[in-house]
């Protein structure tokens, strides 16, 4: 994402839609949007889960072809007008809210629950008002104008109204025709024809007039939902044993969760090593419909089976890990082994499909990760769950080695060509982003702590750990901005914390409790922290031995680092020792901890903060808030789609997406105000001091305000009896929006700006806030959103883009 150094384009005065530039790379809101992306591609291994081993293919398969139709249909839009310009951003909040609502009902799209609305006629008018969206902002986007960009537009809309005639054929008449044998399959006809008409539009759409505004942007978005569904395989990793967080923790569990892992990240090395930058300059050296036609096929098609692939693989991991522990053998078999190794293959099609057709190459390592993966399934086919994850994971080790032994000397020289590319600046890397999928899983595990333990007591004990996780991502970020060292150390780096975070996250809702029969969760958590600590600390003295002014920091971090490691371990034995519930003595020692290691922060010292790039530090922080709004998106849906879908349930659902656009909508523009800030400052102390004051210590609250939202819409949407609980998850949801508005207000007042009419009814808000907890849940979601939109509409003022007011200043 480079939404600090996009050449964006001014705000038009009319309100319409601005185009993008030749160069702007993808919007906050695209990637906002894609976020809601992650948690339907997560419902669609749901739906497999939960059908036969004969349908859930099928099934899947047809549901995840119309999602990515609405996915690439918001490529294309947004590669064509600014979705963050003008009343755009409110569109894209109401898409977002669409498509959650369709994700919540993916589960009954062909096997409706009894005692609600029905999921499937719910499920494709949600799909229809996606689709039509798109094709609507284009519309408005181009009215009175002559402009080619427009034509494929216009000529999507009747293959749309053959689609969408067929969808809705396939969900009234089987109601109508109940008595009819083999009604299923009718239905199953009805979608699959409406599938394939949808798709033939996108070649009756001709690629003539279809331009590429940026390329850039083009390439970008699609390399972006490729880690989101990368992402979506890693909280499948954390959740096959569901979302309350009882069971106990083994060690067949963390070694097939850390054997998972190395298989997700193989898959993002083939991709992202150097298949995407080859074929972005590939595209690049087109032009006209040559260019057009590479892109759809390139990207809207030939990416379909890489994602389809690792929807499977998502499925064969949820089941791999559900069947590590003694009795859940039954999980795994032969249907749930062929999705996993047969994700993996698929996926490796795709992109062997994917590089021939941008660079007419066929890569040896996904030939030769084909060949292997395909042999070794019927080895794996006599083994357990976890020795025919590790069969996997051990193959595409393998594959890694090949490349950088028998293969290093065109493995350079591939490296060569893609080396401008490669060192482009921008602010958020692929693992950079890859490594924050897993800590979206981190955040959604902190409010499964909560939920466990509904009470005061309970919120703290969670944000506690949320402060670990917390400082383990600022560790990264602090690390990542400082060194610019070799690309291969840092993805090992990113590796080796992403698999220590992964096993916090499983553990976290066990920070302080301990299961029998299982390891002991508060040393889990801790242990893991404590590497990651150690980890980077190790990364950052080796990095900054040439560079003695570098280590000062480095120095000054260890020793509140070492201190507060030594008092998480003590607090995690204490535990261990009494056996019970949490002791005052454990409880000092974890307040002291946190203490200690949070102040080390102004231990170091402004001068001894090095940004390197500020607009890559601000880009940093921007996308973490993105990905906290990502994890109450996705625990709002998963604790609404447990019961069927209700009239009430599918209103809360959309409220409360709308409340977390509304949050989203009050933090834009806070960042452009500390970016001035950034340009009026001319010394690396009062830099430093911003960065520290404003982003890590700050940002943290508008973290915690997300999570003790999450928490309380995840309440509100859980189905059950009105009670305590219920209660309990109202106060925590107007809490949680009052810490994030008053520290939002902090952050601008940091950064010496003027508090206008906008930040001063911003704290009215917060004030009046508390009355909502009175209101029933609905009212009460909807008068805070009314609220917040209300502000922003009167508050409301051209704000520049980030780019204009913070250059690479280093």
């Amino acid at each position: 994402m480079t939404s600090g150094e996009e050449e964006a384009a001014p705000q038009r005065r009319d309100g319409r839609p601005s185009p993008v530039s030749a160069h702007g790379g993808v919007t906050r809101a695209e990637l906002f949007l894609d976020l809601v992306f992650v948690f339907a591609f997560i419902n669609v291994a749901a739906l497999m889960s939960a059908r036969s081993h004969q349908d859930a293919l099928v099934q899947g398969g047809l549901v995840l072809l119309l999602l990515w139709r609405s996915w690439a249909g918001y490529a294309w839009v947004g590669n064509l007008v600014r979705l963050d310009r003008g009343s755009l951003p409110v569109a894209v909040f109401l898409v977002a809210t669409a498509i959650l609502l369709v994700a919540v009902v993916i589960p009954e799209v062909f096997a409706d629950r009894r005692g609600g609305l029905s999921g499937p006629l719910v499920f494709v008018v949600g799909f229809l008002a996606v689709r039509a969206g798109a094709l609507l902002i284009i519309a408005v986007a181009y009215r009175g104008r002559v402009d080619p960009s427009a034509t494929p537009a216009r000529r999507a809309w009747p293959p749309l109204a053959l689609s969408a005639s067929l969808l809705l054929c396939g969900v009234l008449l089987p109601n109508r025709l109940s008595s009819v044998p083999h009604v299923e399959l009718l239905q199953l006809l009805f979608f699959a024809l409406a599938t394939v008409i949808d798709y033939l539009g996108l070649r009756a759409v001709g690629v003539g007039s279809v331009q590429l505004t940026s390329v850039r942007h083009w390439a970008e978005r699609h390399s972006l939902v490729m880690l989101m569904a990368l992402g979506e395989t890693i909280i499948s990793i954390g959740t096959s044993r569901g979302f309350v967080g009882d069971k106990p923790i083994t060690w067949s569990v963390l070694l097939g969760s850390v054997l998972g892992l190395v298989v997700v990240a193989f898959l993002w090395w083939a991709y992202f090593d150097i298949a995407a930058l080859d074929a972005e300059r590939a595209l690049e050296s087109t032009s006209g419909p040559s260019r057009a036609r590479l892109a759809r096929d390139a990207y809207t098609l030939l990416h379909l089976p890489m994602i389809g692939g690792l929807i499977l693989v998502s499925f064969g991991l949820k089941h791999a890990l559900g069947a590590t522990e003694p009795g859940t053998a039954k999980e795994w078999g032969p249907a749930e082994l062929s999705a996993l190794y047969g994700g993996v293959v698929l996926y490796l099609i795709g992109l062997v499909a994917f590089e021939w057709r941008t660079v007419r190459r066929i890569g040896r390592g996904p030939v030769l990760g084909i060949v292997l993966v395909a042999l070794l399934m019927p080895v794996a086919r006599q083994a357990t769950a976890v020795v025919s994850l590790g069969i996997l994971a051990g193959a595409l080790v393998c594959l890694v080695l090949a490349h950088v032994t028998v293969l290093r000397r065109r493995h350079r020289r591939l490296h060569g060509v893609v080396a401008v590319s490669a060192g482009r600046e921008v602010d958020v890397t692929p693992e950079d982003l890859f490594l924050d999928l897993v800590f979206v899983f981190a955040f959604i595990q902190v409010t499964v702590l909560m939920t466990r333990n509904p009470d005061t007591a309970g919120v703290f004990r969670a944000l506690a750990v949320l402060a670990l996780v917390w400082w383990s991502w600022i560790n990264h970020t602090w690390f990542t901005t400082m060194v610019r060292g070799s690309p291969n150390v840092r993805r090992l780096i990113a590796l080796v914390v992403a698999a220590l975070t992964l096993t916090l996250g499983i553990a976290a809702p066990q920070a302080f409790s301990d299961p029998p029969g299982g390891l002991p969760g508060p040393l889990i958590v801790v242990a893991s922290y404590v590497t990651v600590r150690g980890v980077y600390l190790a990364a950052l003295w080796v990095a900054t031995r040439r560079h003695p002014p570098l280590r000062a920091p480095v120095v000054g971090a260890a020793v509140p680092t070492t201190v507060a490691a030594v008092l998480l371990l003590g607090a995690a034995l204490a535990d261990r020792a009494t056996g019970g519930p949490l002791t005052l003595p454990a409880t000092l020692l974890w307040v002291a901890a946190i203490v200690v290691d949070l102040s080390g922060g102004y231990l170091i010292g402004s001068r001894n903060w090095q940004l390197g790039s500020v607009s890559r530090w601000m880009g940093r922080y921007n996308l973490i808030i993105l990905i906290a709004l990502g994890q109450a998106v996705i625990a709002t849906g998963m604790a609404a789609g447990g019961a069927p879908a209700s009239g009430s349930a599918l209103l809360n659902v959309g409220l409360s997406a709308l409340l977390l656009s509304a949050l989203w909508w009050t933090y834009v523009g806070t960042d452009v105000a500390v970016g001035q800030r950034f340009a009026e400052l001319t010394t690396r102390h009062q830099r430093g001091a911003l960065a520290r004051d404003a982003y890590t210590y700050l940002h943290l609250f508008l973290v915690v305000g997300l999570v003790l939202v999450a928490f309380g819409l995840r309440t509100a949407a859980s189905p059950g009896p009105p009670g305590a609980p219920l209660l309990f998850g109202r106060i925590t949801l107007v809490c949680g929006v009052i810490l994030f508005l008053l520290t939002d207000h902090l952050i601008w007042r940091r950064a010496r700006r003027t508090v206008g009419r906008r930040r001063a009814l911003s704290l009215v808000v917060a004030a009046l806030a508390p009355a909502t907890i009175l209101l029933p849940v609905p009212w009460a979601i909807a008068t805070l959103t009314v609220a917040l939109s209300i502000v922003h509409l009167l508050g409301r003022t051209a704000t520049p883009p980030l780019d204009s007011v913070v250059g690479d200043r280093h």
